[in-house]
Parts: C-alpha cells; sequence; structure tokens
C-alpha cells in the first residue's frame, strides 16, 4: 500500500525502566483470628459455590442446583474421646468448623431443597488459612422426617473447592471485610 511503511522497517526504540524493587511480604488482609475468617467466608460461600457450580455444569444437565445460604459458623470442635486411645493432638492440628448450607436443585419446572451439613479441618499455614479436609452430610430440607446421609470426604465437591479457592482470594487481598 502506497504511504504505509512496513511495520518490520520501524526503528526499534529501547526505553530505559527503572526497576522496582520486589518485597517478599505476606499480605495482611485475611483475618488470622478464625471466628472473623469463617466470618468472611460463610458471608461469601453461596456466590463462591455457584461460581464454581457454573464453571462445572454444561448446559444440557437436566438437573442442577444453587447454594442459596450458608449458617453461621460454629467453631466448639467435637470432642473426641476413647477408653481405649488417648487424644494427643498437637498443638497445631487442624481446627473444626461447622457450617450447613441451603441447596436448591433444578430438575426442568421442580425444585427441591437440600440441607448440607459441613464439617470442615482448616490449618493456619505459612500461606494464611488451609482446607485440610472437609466431611458432610446431606438431608431434605426440612430435615423434620427425613434421613441424614452418612459423612462423606468431600473436599473434592463443589463446596470444598469453592472454599479452598475463597482462602486463597482471602490470602491474596481479593476479599473485603
Amino acid at each position: 500500500m502506497p504511504g504505509i511503511g512496513n511495520w518490520c522497517d520501524l526503528p526499534i526504540v529501547r526505553l530505559h525502566q527503572k526497576s522496582l524493587p520486589i518485597f517478599a511480604s505476606t499480605p495482611q488482609t485475611c483475618p488470622v483470628k478464625l471466628d472473623s475468617l469463617t466470618n468472611l467466608l460463610v458471608r461469601d460461600l453461596p456466590s463462591y459455590t455457584n461460581r464454581v457450580i457454573q464453571q462445572r455444569r454444561n448446559r444440557t444437565d437436566k438437573l442442577y442446583s444453587s447454594i442459596v445460604i450458608a449458617s453461621m459458623p460454629e467453631l466448639k470442635p467435637i470432642e473426641i474421646t476413647s477408653h481405649e486411645y488417648p487424644a494427643r493432638f498437637p498443638p497445631s492440628a487442624p481446627t473444626q468448623v461447622f457450617i450447613s448450607t441451603l441447596e436448591r436443585q433444578y430438575t426442568g419446572l421442580q425444585s427441591s431443597q437440600l440441607q448440607q451439613f459441613h464439617w470442615l479441618f482448616l490449618a493456619q499455614t505459612p500461606l494464611g488459612w488451609r482446607l485440610v479436609n472437609i466431611y458432610s452430610r446431606t438431608s431434605s430440607f426440612p430435615t423434620a422426617n427425613t434421613a441424614i446421609s452418612p459423612p462423606i470426604e468431600s473436599s473434592k465437591t463443589v463446596v470444598g473447592e469453592a472454599i479452598r479457592i475463597w482462602l486463597n482470594d482471602c490470602y491474596v487481598g481479593k476479599v473485603r471485610e
């Protein structure tokens, strides 16, 4: 084309840029206290879980769900006593947290509700709080006359993945108080 030069013929101009020092400090935006941390977690858990659900969902799925709400956390651990094996937990043992979620499942034009009970084990690490393990039980809602499922290890479920993502976002400063 006349009047327009080839971009390869343009001169190369080198820019001198002052480099800034990189500080290896850890972000201080995520609460260190467990009660503050878990209150923020349950506030954001439905939206984080629903994003994971949407990412995993195929548009052709006939059954899909969403998390409606998460309960306030219960921080009192279950006391594990055994006369045969005495409990000896190190001071750095994971912390137990209990929460429940209300889930709405949709099939065509019908919907049903499930309540899930989650037993989280969180540990404080140099990289912030991390999910060690999670066990969950499911029941229909309301739970008046329904059986509750046995506990299952649920670290790979949408709730477990959402908690891991949230903890990471909290550590890097993406969570607002």
